[in-house]
């Protein structure tokens, strides 16, 4: 179980700045394949010139940076490549090597599962013989970098709004998984015998690509794929993943709407079957939640509305601060909010504007910034321990806990989207406090807005809204 300050994560790229990434844990870098293999006569498999240095940017040193800040990194590998199918390209469209066989064998995905083991060689704890090493001939010639831990594959591999060629069906990823995981179970021995991550650094964990909808069936049917056709029946995959919003209606990729908050998406028991089937059938995999947000254009249809006298920022930011929470209590490992920046934050498209930030090269903070800072400061070593009944049907209470001590904290809010509140709510607290702090979540302030609560009758009393609150208690 990650502590809070692990779990609260975001989407970003190598262009982002650091020091504003540092309001989260977490980091799920989109990473296209193409940016490490491309040029006009580039040749690839078994040829491969990887360039981890590109002109546009210096993966070693953005991977260095995000662990010298104290963060996690988990790159998502996406996309296609041009010389796979001699030309014949989409970047969405799925890598099977045409040539070899169906888009439903490992074998068809040799030449990503040999990309795949190069990423998990250089950046991964384990060092690899220099000769098995594919690399441009002006780049650094290393191995076992140790600053990735997680590496995922593909993304939303389920959108069948594109066709055929570019959705998996589950047996389709399945054996793309199987083939980036560890070459199939070895079977794969073509050329340099490189293929898949896990025989590079059996350490790193190997993420499937976040699923555009929730739908368990997905991994059901990846289980029974890998049980008929790996040697070891084995589930070839360390994290499932999934992308979850808070619509009032599903479109796909039309979108949808209107927003809705995650106490009215249900995003906890939603969640909660997810996690209780990893409990029962896949007891040492991960569960994350890559994808959740709300844009801050009010044309958007994923906008939140301005709920009394909170605007259209402040309703953002309380959502995105619930999401976790509620994620958290559903026993997910780790939430990643898309996405940091804006794209274009005058735009009306759904996603446009769901940002932590402004777009690129402004990263003016908004409130949701400082929420979510706060949030990862108070829970900082903290862990989700249950819920705490309240007596109100509209009032939540989550309790969190350090390991190894005895601090605690309650977060309480009021689970509605009407601008309900309730002055003075007295809790009883579940054990005996000699200090009771209130932290408020305020804009400008990463660690909120600190003030000391009466204790009396091991009782404190607050004020509650939406906007979440917490109670942090010591012995």
């Amino acid at each position: 179980m990650f502590t809070m300050d692990k779990f609260i994560g975001t989407n970003a790229f190598v262009d982002d700045p650091i020091n504003k990434l540092q309001a989260v844990g977490f980091i799920r870098e989109y990473h296209n394949w193409e940016w490490n293999e491309r040029g006009v006569d580039y040749k690839g498999y078994p040829n491969n010139k990887i360039t981890w240095t590109p002109e546009d940017w210096n993966f070693d040193t953005f991977y260095k940076n995000i662990n010298d800040a104290g963060l996690t990194v988990s790159p998502c590998i996406q996309g296609n490549v041009k010389w796979l199918n001699l030309g014949i390209y989409k970047n969405s469209e799925k890598p099977v090597d045409e040539a070899i066989s169906s888009p439903d064998q490992a074998v068809s995905y040799q030449k990503k599962s040999h990309f795949m083991y190069q990423f998990a060689a250089r950046y991964g704890s384990t060092q690899v013989a220099d000769k098995k090493l594919t690399l441009a001939d002006d780049q650094k010639r290393a191995s076992g970098m140790n600053l990735v831990h997680y590496l995922e594959d593909w993304n939303e591999q389920d959108k069948d709004w594109e066709g055929t060629k570019s959705s998996f069906t589950a047996q389709e990823y399945a054996a793309m998984a199987s083939a980036d995981y560890d070459g199939h179970g070895n079977t794969m021995r073509m050329g340099t015998g490189t293929f898949g991550m896990k025989n590079a650094d059996p350490n790193i964990k190997f993420v499937l690509g976040g699923l555009a909808f929730l739908k368990l069936d997905y991994i059901k049917d990846m289980k029974t794929w890998f049980e008929e056709n790996r040697l070891d029946k084995k589930f070839a995959a360390d994290v499932i993943n999934f992308h979850v919003y808070g619509w009032k209606t599903e479109k796909g990729w039309k979108g949808g709407g209107p927003a809705m908050s995650p106490e009215q998406s249900n995003f906890k028991e939603r969640l909660e079957e997810i996690t209780q089937y990893r409990d029962k059938h896949l007891p040492r995999v991960e569960v994350w939640v890559s994808e959740f947000g709300w844009d801050t254009n009010a044309d958007s249809p994923l906008a939140p509305p301005v709920i009394g006298s909170f605007d259209i920022q402040e309703v953002q930011a309380q959502w995105l601060v619930r999401g976790y929470l509620a994620f958290a209590a559903a026993g997910v490992d780790r939430a990643q909010m898309y996405m940091f920046r804006d794209v274009d934050g005058a735009s009306a498209n759904w996603f446009a504007s769901c940002g932590l930030v402004g777009p690129k090269g402004d990263w003016t903070p908004k409130k949701s910034w400082y929420y979510i800072y706060t949030l990862k400061n108070t829970l900082k070593n903290m862990v989700y321990s249950g819920e705490k009944p309240s007596g109100n049907r509209n009032v939540l209470i989550y309790k969190f806990k350090e390991a190894d001590t005895q601090k605690q904290v309650y977060a309480v809010w009021a689970r509605t989207s009407s601008a309900y509140n309730v002055k003075g709510f007295k809790i009883k607290l579940n054990d005996i406090f000699s200090t009771a702090q209130l932290i408020s979540l305020i804009p400008g302030r990463i660690e909120g807005k600190v003030s000391t609560l009466n204790l009396k009758n091991n009782e404190v009393t607050v004020d509650v809204s939406e906007r979440p609150v917490f109670i942090k208690l010591a012995k």
